[in-house]
């Protein structure tokens, strides 16, 4: 058998059993595009594998997220959630008040505290004070005049002994009087001491209600309420977040081999949502690695580990994505110094 690598077809490409046919090489044309077609769709897969290789080595491109600036407002004691002054959404000013906490506990041990107001019965014995000092003081001008008149003679020692001993007894007199009408107070009022350490505590509980009510410290705007009226907390529980009215910052998370990007003062570029482009700078140089999260995680990876690298945008964002944690994607130019030879 012989084996020619010319045959007729190729040497007469219009000859088609033994007839002439104008249309062949055409024909001929559209079998070539099919079978270049076939070869295109089996090798696409490998060519969309390298483009991606290409496209990864020549542009550096990176996951991003929004970061609001935040101020979390804790309970400082255990206490109930009586009022909810705000809701998601509303603006703030420095000082208005957002919401206000109670502890009936505390009530009840200031109204436990409350004074007692004391009974007529126990001023009884106030009226008889005045008469027994008037008694005193008979006597003791009674023990006077004896002095005197036993100077002159007229009076004997015994009745001066006798006028002292009744002055003495007067005066022991008003001292039951007085310390009668002290435990008389006492039984109704209680021991002044222990008054006072009442009051004291009365005022520290009342101080401490006061610090119940929450209030805004600075301008902002409320992002998210995590209580509801009448839920009990704790302390150190958080009750709302307040967004700061100041610029939000950006976080890259950038693959380790490209840290040399990581520099301050570094331009980039941020991919909006929408598809628009804004430009940003980094703020200072990566100092952690963190684990991206999982929605930011490339497909077929068990986790990657990327450079935490803050960034900023030149010119203010949108409030329409004034979004905490809105994923995006950032590129840097790439540094082409190497081609021309004056890689550094």
């Amino acid at each position: 058998m012989k084996i020619r690598f010319t045959g007729d077809k190729e040497r007469n490409p219009t000859q088609e059993a033994g007839l002439k046919v104008l249309y062949a090489p055409g024909k001929r044309m559209a079998f070539r595009l099919r079978w270049y077609l076939i070869l295109l769709l089996i090798s696409s897969p490998l060519l969309w594998f390298f483009g991606r290789l290409a496209a990864d080595y020549l542009r550096i491109e990176a996951p991003a997220q929004i970061q609001l600036p935040m101020v979390e407002l804790r309970a400082r004691e255990a206490g109930t959630v009586a009022e909810l002054s705000v809701k998601v959404g509303d603006q703030v000013r420095s000082g208005q008040l957002l919401l206000s906490l109670d502890n009936p506990e505390w009530r009840l041990r200031i109204q436990q505290l409350q004074p007692v107001e004391v009974p007529a019965s126990g001023s009884v014995s106030r009226p008889a004070l005045p008469f027994q000092q008037r008694a005193i003081d008979l006597a003791r001008q009674r023990v006077s005049q004896l002095q005197a008149l036993l100077a002159q003679g007229a009076a004997t020692r015994g009745e001066l002994l006798t006028a002292q001993a009744d002055l003495n007894a007067q005066q022991q007199l008003l001292l039951e009087q007085d310390a009668r009408l002290r435990t008389q107070r006492s039984q109704a009022e209680g021991d002044p001491l222990q008054l006072r350490r009442e009051e004291r505590e009365r005022q520290w509980l009342q101080s401490r209600l006061e610090g119940l009510r929450l209030n805004a410290s600075e301008d902002g705007r409320v992002a998210e309420v995590l209580v509801g009226r009448g839920e009990n907390v704790g302390p150190g529980t958080v009750l709302m977040r307040l967004e700061r009215p100041v610029e939000p910052l950006l976080l890259i998370y950038l693959e380790p081999r490209f840290a040399a990007y990581a520099a301050p003062g570094q331009p980039l570029q941020v991919r909006l949502p929408d598809g628009s482009w804004q430009a940003a700078r980094v703020l200072q140089a990566a100092d952690s690695a963190r684990r991206l999260p999982a929605d930011m995680q490339k497909p077929f990876t068990v986790s990657q580990m990327g450079l935490l690298v803050p960034a900023e945008f030149e010119q203010p964002l949108s409030p329409l994505w004034r979004v905490d944690q809105l994923p995006l994607k950032v590129r840097f130019p790439h540094d082409w110094s190497w081609l021309a030879g004056f890689d550094d």
